[in-house]
């Protein structure tokens, strides 16, 4: 086990140098390190729970639900945080952060997402979120072995592990990380806002321009927001079981589009973009604003790229 959590500091601090050289191809590299070093610990988690329910069964009935650590010991993180916020390893706004920022991590790896005006904060923010969390793990046992190599990196936060016990070094090795992270500074909220803005001003210019045709009245913008989400919903799964469900006309009928314009609850059916603004000022920005910058970028750049591109 030792040797485990000196892999995870080890590839933290790597991690915290590339993010030193504040190039944006380091900083991606550097939050797929952070976060595999989280996953790997959400997964070592739910491996502990597992062997204290096999070693020590307790007479009343198992003390977490086999069915969760079964599926947190699967391939999907939301399972493992899941287990992690059930046995109170993480919970409130750390589990949340975890998540949303596993989310950034998918995007920018498997769909390509940029991300580049708020990928370096984000990935900060992240690695001391890792640091918190590898304080709070406490693994079963304390183990090692002869097999047992530190790397060179683990050794400048832990010392000689011999010295103390190695609760006590890895604890002071997790504060003294989260340290290091924090000296390269924090820009989050200032990032988050500036990118928070631009993306406001991108769905503007997108819906000006859509609202300039056909010429010359052109259309009113809060139906270039309808429509900007009409197609990607009109023909999907969830569009057509609501028409069906709701006595709406069958696809690719005459009148299916113009039913489905008027009776599907969307999210939003008015120009969002006033209300956006009067939202962004950076003093209404906190770290909460990870799960809004994210709500809001599902909710506009891909609806109105499509659209754009019809």
């Amino acid at each position: 086990m030792i040797q485990f959590l000196a892999d995870q500091l080890d590839q933290l601090d790597l991690a915290l140098d590339q993010l030193a050289l504040k190039d944006r191809n380091f900083d991606r590299f550097a939050l797929m390190l952070i976060d595999n070093a989280v996953e790997l610990t959400l997964h070592e988690h739910a491996q502990d729970i597992r062997r204290d329910a096999e070693l020590y069964p307790p007479d009343d009935g198992p003390r977490c639900d086999p069915k969760l650590v079964t599926a947190a010991l699967g391939p999907y993180f939301d399972a493992k945080i899941k287990l992690a916020r059930t046995t109170g390893l993480v919970i409130g706004e750390l589990a949340d952060t975890i998540q949303y920022l596993h989310g950034f991590r998918n995007s920018a790896y498997h769909r390509g997402a940029r991300h580049d005006g708020i990928l370096h904060a984000l990935a900060l923010f992240y690695a001391r979120s890792a640091c918190q969390l590898l304080a709070k793990y406490e693994p079963l046992f304390w183990s090692t072995s002869g097999r047992d190599s530190i790397p060179h990196r683990a050794v400048k936060y832990l010392g000689s592990v011999k010295s103390v016990s190695p609760r006590e070094a890895f604890k002071l090795a997790w504060e003294r990380l989260g340290d290091v992270a924090a000296h390269h500074g924090d820009t989050l909220i200032d990032d988050l806002h500036s990118d928070m803005a631009r993306t406001i001003d991108l769905a503007d210019e997108q819906v000006t321009f859509l609202a300039q045709h056909p010429e010359p009245n052109g259309t009113p913008r809060d139906q270039v927001v309808i429509d900007c989400l009409l197609w990607p919903i009109a023909f999907s799964d969830e569009g057509e079981k609501y028409a069906a469900a709701h006595g709406g006309p069958v696809p690719m009928t005459p009148e299916y589009l113009t039913w489905i314009a008027q009776n599907y609850p969307w999210p939003v059916r008015t120009d969002p973009i006033p209300s956006w603004r009067n939202r962004a000022p950076i003093s209404h920005i906190t770290l909460i604003a990870t799960g809004e910058w994210n709500s809001m970028g599902a909710r506009t750049r891909p609806s109105f790229s499509r659209w754009r591109l019809r």
